[in-house]
């Protein structure tokens, strides 16, 4: 798929005003023209009933248009910290705030802003056809018939799923799953995605595919948080990373100041041993 359509910038259709200030540590050169998305203050989940702490004392925040990559093995906390942020599971300790309010007071809002797409696309599914699936989200937010339609239309020339448009979403591909996942959540201007693992499961189109989506997110002014090991897929399109390990924050800032204070106990392999530099760390061609 070339050049991906993804409709609508800020749903307002208003420029934000541009203030020349020095980022703070840990965030992009320009993450400082927009508003703080997510605020993490002293974040922690433990379960009970050995009561295993598998995240610890998390500290971070999101500005709206920053691309961020969240890095870690296997157990390091990466899909439960998404859960916490997307509200789907209450921290133990600490508390998040989103746009400056607390999580659990600003849940209508976050679901109308923020898109989720799992690792398993299969769990996403809700409806018979291809399309009846894109359309459920938008039909929620009460949009006209016309408009609906129209969400969808451009959802499936964008992800390249028209021929599959009645297609029962069951007989999909895994990476046509994540395709489906993702066309649903434009469908709904959402502000912000979150991807845990976009790349699993996927053959080489499907990849590329991807990381045109997650690029042409970006440049339409969406906030976009990846959540992924292969860091040599995705790095380059990322203005953040961020690094977990064993439920605690290790490192956080641009990708290459990052890298360069990457310690191997942490299960992140430096994807720039086979790549020139950071801005080489992806599978798309240009």
């Amino acid at each position: 798929m070339n050049n991906p359509r993804v409709p609508g910038g800020p749903a307002s259709g208003k420029k934000t005003a541009m203030r020349k200030k020095t980022a703070p540590p840990g965030q992009s050169p320009g993450s400082d023209l927009h508003e703080t998305l997510y605020s993490v203050k002293n974040l922690s989940k433990i379960f009970p009933p050995a009561g295993f702490r598998a995240l610890s004392g998390i500290n971070m925040e999101l500005r709206a248009g920053g691309c961020t990559l969240i890095a870690g093995s296997n157990g390091s906390g990466k899909t439960l910290l998404m859960r916490l942020l997307a509200g789907l599971l209450d921290p133990t300790e600490g508390e998040i705030f989103f746009h400056g309010k607390p999580l659990s007071k600003s849940l209508d809002r976050l679901r109308r802003e923020v898109g989720l797409i799992f690792q398993d696309a299969e769990a996403q599914i809700v409806g018979e056809t291809v399309a009846e699936d894109i359309a459920f989200g938008p039909k929620n937010l009460g949009l006209s018939r016309q408009e609906v339609a129209g969400r969808v239309a451009t959802a499936l020339a964008a992800f390249g799923l028209e021929s599959k448009r009645d297609f029962s979403p069951r007989r999909l591909s895994g990476g046509e799953k994540r395709r489906l996942a993702a066309a649903g959540i434009i469908a709904m201007r959402a502000e912000t995605v979150i991807m845990d693992e976009p790349f699993a499961n996927l053959d080489w189109p499907g990849v590329v595919q991807t990381l045109e989506i997650i690029r042409a997110l970006k440049n339409t002014g969406k906030t976009v948080i990846l959540l992924t090991h292969e860091l040599e897929k995705a790095l380059a399109l990322a203005d953040r990373l961020v690094i977990l390990h064993r439920g605690i924050l290790r490192d956080d800032g641009k990708p290459g100041d990052v890298l360069n204070r990457l310690d191997p106990a942490w299960g992140v392999r430096d994807p720039r041993r086979n790549y020139r530099g950071v801005e080489d760390c992806s599978w798309l061609a240009e």
